[in-house]
């Protein structure tokens, strides 16, 4: 039984190369980049699910700027060490490093993963598994219970016959879900000027 057991392991081994090499594909991207988002957030204890809607942008170095349009202007972005949050509405500036973001550490590093095309990022503290009908395709990362030590359970990145869309469901240990519906509208070094306007603008340079 064991000598079966190892027999199989190397098949196992290759299996799980072949779905991060899947997710390496599929998240592939070099440069800046533009994505228009809908996000759902769902609760226990919220009555209805909450939507937003805006533009996520990736610079060459690595920042990240979630452009929030609905249900109001906000820009929430990470850049460096530091994490920004600016609501005009309401008069709100506020800044903190990333490292006091808790809980939330983990999903802005995930995030950046899928966005910038780097999963190797995840490989550490996350099981994949993958599947494929058709034009149809769906990535699972599960967290590695010994390793994760966050409030993440689990990640789905899924997509079909249009390449420039996906889907994003992040689900936490807590029971709260977050869907992200994307759409690649634009990549490119041209982009570079609009990530820096706004983290001068979150950061209030």
């Amino acid at each position: 039984m064991l000598f079966c057991l190892a027999a199989l392991a190397p098949g196992y081994a290759m299996a799980a190369e072949a779905d991060w090499g899947l997710l390496q594909q599929r998240l592939h991207q070099a440069g800046p980049a533009e994505f228009r988002y809908e996000e759902t957030r769902s609760l226990e204890l919220m009555a209805k699910p909450w939507h937003g809607q805006g533009y996520l942008l990736s610079g060459s170095d690595g920042s990240l700027v979630k452009l929030q349009l609905s249900p109001q202007r906000v820009i929430m972005a990470i850049s460096g060490p530091s994490m920004y949050y600016y609501d005009p509405g309401q008069g709100q500036r506020r800044s903190a490093a990333l490292s006091y973001a808790g809980d939330a550490a983990e999903q802005i590093r995930v995030f950046r993963a899928i966005l910038q095309g780097r999963p190797e990022d995840l490989r550490a503290r996350y099981d994949l598994t993958a599947e494929s009908r058709g034009e149809s395709w769906r990535l699972r990362l599960s967290a590695k219970t010994k390793t994760a030590g966050s409030a993440l359970e689990s990640v789905e990145i899924a997509g079909g016959a249009d390449p420039l869309g996906r889907q994003v469901s992040i689900r936490q240990a807590d029971g709260e879900t977050t869907e992200y519906r994307l759409e690649k509208t634009g990549e490119g070094q041209a982009l570079e000027f609009s990530v820096q306007r706004l983290l001068q603008e979150a950061a209030g340079d």
